[in-house]
C-alpha cells in the first residue's frame, strides 16, 4: 500500500468576494494547525506564498526530540544568547533527562508525557550522589526544557508547549554553605603550603578563587598574559579572550592580593603568553570544574574544615567584602554581577548586610559632625541634617527606618 501524500503546506489563491480580495492558507505543522490570509491583489497573494515558503520551518513530521534540540542549540550560539560552552552544557543536560525520547517524534512529547517525565526527574536518584536532585537542579532542568519548547512554538513544531503547564516542586536553598573566616584562613594556609611544598597548581587555583572571588571556570581560564602590571592585576574573562564569562559583567581586572603575586607569577616562568596560567588536563583542554572540584573537597579535609565546594569560595569573598564595608555595587562587580541582588541573594551570609548597614550609617553620623581636632563643630544635629544634600538626607532616613526596623 502506498504512503499517502502529505498535504500541502500552502494552498491558493483563491478569489473570494467577488473577485475583491484573495485568500492563501498556510499550514505551518501538523501541531499549530493552519491560518489563512487575506490579500487585495493576485500580485501581492503570490508573493506572500513565495515569503511563505521560504520562511516556513520544516513539517514536524518525521523530525525527532533529538534534531528539535540540535537546531536550537545551534540557533541559541548563532543568535549570541548562549557561548558555545554553556550551550553544549544544556544540550548534554537535556539529552541526559530526555533520552528515552530523543529518537521519537515530537508529536509523542504530550503533556501527559512531560509532566511524568518531570514526576521521574524528581524521584529519580542521581548516579553521582545517590538521591534525586536537589530542588535548585530539578528547577533548573525544568528551566531548560522549558526554554526549549517556547522556541519550538515560535518556530512552528508545537502549538503549545508539553512544559508549559508543570509548576516545580519544592523550595530551594538560597546561597551555599560557607566558611568562617578562621576556617577559611586555615582552608588558605594549607593550599599555599601545599604548592610551595609539593608544586599542587590546583591548590592555587583554589586560593585565587577565594581571594579574587572568582568563578571555577573563570579560574582555569586564565592564561598568562592575563597576569599583567608586574602580577598585581589579573583579567577575568577580558574581552579579547576565546573565553567570555558567564555573563556580560563577568569580565574585570581585580588587584591581586600581595600574598598571591610571586606564586601566580611563579606559574609564568618559561610559559608562552597565550598559556594557560594553571596547565592543561591530559587532554590538552583547560582543567576541568570537576577537577578544581575535588581539589577544593581535599584541601577543605586536608585543613580540618567543613567541605565546601568551588563556588562557595565566590561567597567567603563577598561577604568579607560586605562586612569589611564596601559599597555593593563595588562587591558586586567584583563578583562580575550587574546587580546587587544577585549576591546578596546568593553569596553573602545572613547577617553581614545588616551589620554593614549599621556601619555605613555610623560613618555617614560622624562624617557629617567631626570636622578636625583642631577645629571643633558647633553645628547643631538639626544644622548637620540640613547642611546635607538632599539625596545624602534621603538615604540616610532610609537607613536610619531600616535599622530601627530590623532592631525590632
Amino acid at each position: 500500500m502506498s504512503r499517502a501524500k502529505a498535504p500541502p503546506r500552502i494552498k491558493g489563491p483563491y478569489s473570494e468576494r467577488g473577485g475583491t480580495r484573495l485568500r492563501i492558507r498556510i499550514r505551518i505543522c501538523d501541531a499549530a494547525g493552519r491560518r489563512d490570509l487575506y490579500f487585495p491583489t493576485r500580485k501581492e497573494a503570490l508573493n506572500a506564498i513565495r515569503e511563505a515558503a521560504r520562511q516556513l520551518p520544516p513539517t514536524s513530521k518525521g523530525r525527532s526530540l533529538d534534531k528539535l534540540l540540535n537546531a536550537y542549540i545551534a540557533d541559541k550560539v548563532q543568535q549570541g544568547t548562549c557561548n558555545p560552552r554553556t550551550a553544549e552544557e544544556h544540550r548534554s543536560r537535556l539529552r541526559g533527562w530526555l533520552g528515552d525520547l530523543l529518537e521519537d517524534d515530537l508529536g509523542k512529547l504530550t503533556a501527559l508525557r512531560a509532566a511524568a517525565l518531570y514526576e521521574q526527574l524528581v524521584q529519580t536518584p542521581m548516579s553521582r550522589t545517590g538521591q534525586p536532585p536537589s530542588v535548585a537542579t530539578q528547577r533548573f532542568y525544568l528551566k531548560l526544557a522549558k526554554a526549549l519548547c517556547r522556541w519550538a512554538v515560535n518556530k512552528g513544531y508545537f502549538r503549545e508547549s508539553p512544559f508549559a503547564g508543570i509548576r516545580p516542586v519544592g523550595r530551594p536553598n538560597r546561597g551555599k554553605k560557607q566558611l568562617r573566616f578562621d576556617e577559611a584562613d586555615r582552608f588558605i594556609t594549607t593550599a599555599f603550603q601545599l604548592f610551595d611544598e609539593r608544586q599542587d597548581v590546583m591548590a592555587l587555583a583554589a586560593v585565587t578563587a577565594v581571594l579574587l572571588g572568582c568563578r571555577a571556570s573563570e579560574v582555569l581560564q586564565v592564561r598568562v598574559r592575563d597576569l599583567d602590571c608586574g602580577g598585581t592585576r589579573l583579567w577575568i574573562a577580558a574581552r579579547d579572550s576565546e573565553y567570555r564569562g558567564k555573563t556580560a559583567n563577568a569580565a574585570r581586572d581585580p588587584d591581586i592580593p600581595e600574598v598571591l603575586r610571586p606564586r601566580l607569577l611563579k606559574l609564568t616562568v618559561d610559559q608562552a603568553p597565550d598559556a594557560y596560567l594553571f596547565g592543561l588536563s591530559s587532554t590538552g583542554k583547560p582543567k576541568s570544574r570537576q577537577l578544581l572540584h575535588s581539589t577544593v573537597r581535599r584541601l577543605c579535609r586536608a585543613a580540618g574544615v567543613p567541605v565546601v565546594c568551588p563556588h562557595s569560595l565566590r561567597g567567603v569573598w563577598a561577604t568579607a567584602g560586605v562586612r569589611s564595608g564596601a559599597l555593593s555595587h563595588a562587591v558586586a562587580a567584583a563578583l562580575g554581577h550587574g546587580s546587587f541582588a544577585v549576591t546578596a541573594k546568593h553569596y553573602v551570609q545572613p547577617g553581614a548586610l545588616d551589620g554593614a548597614r549599621t556601619q555605613r550609617l555610623v560613618q555617614m553620623m560622624d562624617l557629617g559632625a567631626a570636622k578636625s581636632p583642631s577645629q571643633p563643630s558647633s553645628l547643631s544635629a538639626e544644622q548637620l541634617l540640613a547642611s546635607l544634600p538632599p539625596e545624602t538626607l534621603t538615604r540616610l532616613m532610609e537607613l536610619v527606618g531600616q535599622t530601627i526596623e530590623q532592631k525590632g
